[in-house]
């Protein structure tokens, strides 16, 4: 009786910890999945943006600075360095604006179709996964505070992920 019972007891045990494995789990594939998205949309939007500088010749100097933006994001986004990722969104959206108030005339002019439409669209999409990211990260990080999902994601070899701060909009404070 005393093995019927250990036995059993043994299986609630490892069958709660399954549980609480899997819940773990998956928290961490909405992070990677919010992440996902987010790479997709930042990658649609540089494009949007590289594509302009074919669209303005001479060359104009807000848009060269918009490009090397670009480019170090991309950078930073393949190398999962968060903050240069988050400074250069920053940057961008800046030199985005700049090449609104100085060149929107001639870039709409030269588009097939409206680019700053375009721009906006996955701007705030943007805004939007940079939210979601950021909360499902919160989420998983609130999780694995808790002792038990700490050892369990101790043993499975889950990834810390690491929060990017929202890049501020024109007239944020900060």
């Amino acid at each position: 009786m005393a093995t019927l019972i250990t036995l059993f007891v043994f299986t609630a045990l490892t069958l709660v910890a399954l549980r609480m494995y899997t819940h773990l789990a998956v928290h961490e594939r909405r992070v990677i999945a919010s992440w996902d998205r987010l790479d997709t949309l930042l990658t649609q939007r540089n494009g949007e943006l590289t594509q302009l500088r074919r669209l303005v010749t001479p060359r104009v100097p807000v848009l060269e600075r918009l490009h090397q933006a670009i480019q170090r994001q991309e950078t930073a986004r393949r190398r999962g360095d968060l903050s240069t990722l988050a400074e250069s969104e920053r940057q961008i959206r800046d030199l985005w604006d700049d090449v609104l108030s100085q060149q929107a005339d001639l870039i709409e002019n030269r588009a097939e179709k409206p680019v700053a439409a375009r721009v906006h669209a996955l701007d705030l999409a943007i805004a939007d996964r940079l939210t979601a990211y950021n909360a499902a990260v919160s989420a998983t990080t609130s999780l694995r505070s808790r002792p038990f999902f700490a050892v369990l994601a101790g043993i499975g070899g889950h990834t810390r992920f690491q929060p990017i701060q929202p890049p501020a909009w024109p007239g944020d404070p900060r």
